[in-house]
């Protein structure tokens, strides 16, 4: 009897213990779909770092950013610290949240633990453009002791110069100081200069064939500082040298880089300002004097699904600049779906440009329209301004538009299509 007794003590207890259980986790279900219909997160960040200021692949910081105005989802949450910890090659990565700034807001971050050493590959960007090919670049890299980077990439860049830019880079970077609120930056760049003809041709008529340059390299140096949370300042140099073919002496194009940025969100906004400037000077070197100021503002707006964006540049070139830093316009960016070729075969040292574009979030992508028009001229010309809309879609870090481009009562629409696009 007293054997029966003990199984059954022993029995009953199981019982109880499974029933227990069973209940936390109904309890534990049901709180999280109480969290859900609740809580609304106000901000993102990474490691107590709001993540405009954090260097992350630009498909994860657009889905980390989409949180901030939407319902805490548990399993959302453990999706995203997984894809963290797998994509940056982090130890460990947890969610948080703490109290926000009124009743039913929270704030979320994500801490992290890396590793001592941690090797990376990654492919920045891959594009590929209907009417100007490829543009693609991938990046090996190590960090060490959580705070200092070194980066090996090769890069094909048809996208951004007036020329297509094939080559190698070299990145070190250390952010060891004050708590990772100054870091600095060691590039070196080496790469080749292809030409198209319609370029060639233009120069030629202009008798600026001198101008052109078979490869360039340069080694840049840089110190960012955060000012305030919103606020960074960085400034450096760049020695840039141009070699030609033949018997033609190296040109060289040094000078100061600066840049100032204001970024900041919350749960429906989001404003991305930034300024940046170069400065050519015969004090370091150079054979080219000038200054180039740049300044570009994206604001962004999300209510529900739907989200709105309003993206403005505007740029000058003063002074004798050498072809890579002329401004370019008919790229995935600017003016989509338009040839830039068509626009100016050799850049332009004015620029203004505007770009407008509507999502709406669908199942697991987004999809958008946008409305580009912009400006592309020397100071000696005229600026005509031509116009572009389209189409496309998001999804994770892949991307594709169809553009339709304004051309003369003529409307030949342009596929584009690529990884963080």
């Amino acid at each position: 009897m007293s054997r029966f007794r003990l199984i059954f003590g022993v029995l009953f207890v199981s019982a109880g213990s499974l029933a227990a259980n069973e209940s936390q986790a109904l309890l534990r279900a049901a709180a999280e779909s109480n969290v859900n219909q609740r809580y609304t997160i106000e901000s993102v960040a990474i490691s107590g770092s709001e993540i405009e200021h954090t260097h992350i692949p630009p498909a994860l910081h657009r889905r980390l950013l989409s949180l901030v105005g939407a319902h805490y989802d548990v399993a959302e949450i453990d999706e995203l610290a997984s894809q963290l910890k797998r994509d940056l090659h982090l130890k460990d990565v947890v969610g948080r949240v703490s109290r926000g700034s009124g009743p039913d807001r929270i704030r979320l971050n994500f801490e992290t633990t890396r590793r001592n050493m941690v090797f990376d590959l990654s492919v920045p960007r891959f594009l590929y453009h209907s009417a100007q090919g490829l543009s693609g670049e991938a990046v090996a890299g190590i960090r060490f002791k959580q705070t200092q980077s070194l980066s090996l990439g090769v890069v094909s860049n048809g996208n951004d110069f007036v020329e297509r830019a094939t080559g190698a880079t070299i990145r070190a970077e250390d952010a060891s100081l004050d708590d990772g609120h100054i870091r600095l930056g060691l590039s070196v760049q080496a790469l080749h200069s292809e030409w198209n003809p319609v370029t060639r041709a233009a120069l030629h008529q202009e008798g600026r064939d001198n101008e052109l340059y078979r490869a360039r390299r340069n080694v840049s140096t840089g110190i960012t500082f955060d000012i305030a949370r919103p606020l960074t300042v960085s400034f450096g140099t760049s020695f840039e040298q141009m070699e030609g073919w033949g018997t033609q002496p190296l040109r060289s194009a040094n000078g100061f880089i600066g840049e100032i940025r204001y970024a900041r969100s919350d749960e429906a906004t989001r404003l991305d300002v930034r300024y940046t400037f170069r400065a050519g000077t015969r004090a370091l070197g150079s054979d080219y004097s000038y200054t180039k100021n740049l300044v570009s503002m994206r604001y962004q707006r999300k209510w529900g699904r739907q989200t709105a964006a309003d993206e403005f540049t505007a740029g000058a070139i003063s002074g004798n600049a050498p072809l890579f830093e002329q401004f370019v316009l008919g790229s995935n960016s600017t003016l989509r779906g338009w040839d830039r070729y068509q626009i100016d075969p050799t850049g332009g040292n004015r620029v203004v440009h505007n770009s407008l574009s509507w999502g709406y979030q669908t199942g697991g992508g987004t999809v958008e329209t946008f409305y580009d028009s912009g400006a592309l001229w020397h100071d000696s010309r005229s600026a005509p301004v031509r116009h572009s809309v389209g189409v496309g879609y998001r999804q994770g870090i892949f991307g594709f538009c169809v553009a339709f481009p304004l051309v003369e009562g003529r409307i030949t629409p342009v596929f584009i299509a690529g990884m963080n696009y």
